[in-house]
């Protein structure tokens, strides 16, 4: 996975440019968006916890500040500036709510409350989503602007970017060729991103964490979704029934999460876009009392961040 990400050295340069840029509004969001990406990056949750968000963080920090090294328009440099910010702190919010699922327990309570809150950041995180939507549609507007004044040169050569809601589009119809291929599939857009779902005794035999001959299927398949998607990082969540300890089963499932990604880095996929991680018998989605729920409840989700 992604490991530390330092604050970039160009906060220096801005800092000190701040009294005489052309664009003050553009180079106090850049500020901003340094100053919230640095409280993410200095918390070693977030590292541990969070490594994927706080990457796409990064990501979009980084391209704020070419933007403005580029001499682009101020203000599309504040909303790449403003969409850096946002998902810093996302990154810290899903630090803090990976940080109590490890602390969970098994009392219907403590369940109780990580589902309650669970549900608030799918919340805060569809929010924040259709925030980074409005400014993605802000960003193409600036860009409008910017070629009718003349300023578009310099990306007259670069090929014509795919605004979101083209990208989502291509996702999901991907999606629905993926699931045509893979039996039992189940794919289900949430505030986290789609969240696709695989029972275990199709990828596993009972009590193993080797990937089944089947399973290899899949993989490939996944693996061209996500050479076709790029720019999207997923996350492997692995999941038991109660039956047993619960600290073998959380072994379990997370020796099973971190088999499939092997099998997709072993296809080329680069590491760093893969996290994976299990959570034992935790955030159950039948009950535990039935053969059916037990069944349903061994599963493997693959969740595909937005980009």
């Amino acid at each position: 996975m992604r490991g530390n990400f330092p604050v970039p050295a160009t906060l220096i340069a801005i800092l000190v440019l701040a009294g005489c840029a052309s664009a003050p509004v553009a180079n106090n969001s850049l500020g901003e968006a340094h100053a919230a990406y640095r409280l993410a990056a200095d918390d070693p949750q977030v590292r541990v916890r969070a490594p994927v968000e706080l990457a796409l963080a990064e990501r979009s920090l980084a391209q704020a500040e070419r933007s403005w090294r580029d001499g682009k328009d101020a203000g599309l440099v504040a909303h790449q500036a403003y969409l850096a910010a946002q998902r810093s702190r996302i990154a810290q919010k899903t630090a803090q709510y990976r940080g109590a699922e490890a602390t969970v327990a098994t009392s219907s309570e403590q369940r109780n409350r990580i589902v309650l809150e669970a549900r608030e950041r799918e919340a805060a995180v569809a929010k924040a989503q259709a925030r980074t939507a409005q400014l993605a549609l802000a960003e193409v507007e600036a860009e409008k602007r910017a070629q009718e004044l003349g300023r578009s040169d310099a990306r007259e050569s670069e090929p014509p970017r795919k605004s979101e809601r083209q990208k989502s589009a291509e996702l999901a119809a991907e999606l629905r060729s993926l699931k045509s291929q893979v039996a039992d599939l189940k794919a289900q857009q949430t505030g986290r991103g789609w969240v696709l779902t695989l029972r275990n005794d199709l990828l596993f035999d009972s009590g193993s964490a080797t990937l089944k001959p089947g399973a290899q299927r899949v993989a490939d398949n996944l693996a061209q979704l996500m050479r076709r998607q790029p720019d999207r990082d997923i996350a492997i969540e692995g999941f038991t029934d109660s039956a047993g300890s619960i600290e073998a089963n959380r072994k379990l499932s997370a020796g099973r999460a971190a088999a499939m990604k092997g099998a997709l880095v072993a296809r080329g996929i680069d590491p760093g876009r893969i996290d994976s991680r299990g959570y034992g018998p935790a955030f159950p989605v039948a009950s535990n009392d039935t053969s059916t729920g037990r069944q349903l409840n061994r599963r493997v989700e693959i969740v595909i961040n937005p980009s």
